[in-house]
């Protein structure tokens, strides 16, 4: 399965995909924006909005990545990264 995260190398941490979302899925959490994958609901209006393109990131996964798992990551993790 595919799930939509923001990449921690180049986020700027701007706020503009939260502020974008209508599903309140993207949040900071430990200083980073994640993405709750059982709120999004594929619309796009982060990946708009994102200044950098690091809303504009999905990685392939059999488990979905909780939000505080994701504040933890400096870098994708290593999956079927897309």
């Amino acid at each position: 399965m595919l799930q939509h995260v923001t990449d921690p190398t180049t986020c700027i941490s701007c706020s503009a995909c939260e502020m974008a979302c209508p599903a309140s899925a993207i949040m900071s959490v430990a200083g980073r924006f994640c993405i709750d994958a059982e709120r999004c609901n594929e619309c796009g209006k982060c990946i708009e909005e994102c200044p950098t393109g690091a809303a504009k990131c999905y990685i392939e996964t059999s488990v979905l990545f909780s939000q505080d798992e994701q504040a933890n990551w400096t870098s994708l993790p290593v999956t079927g990264q897309t």
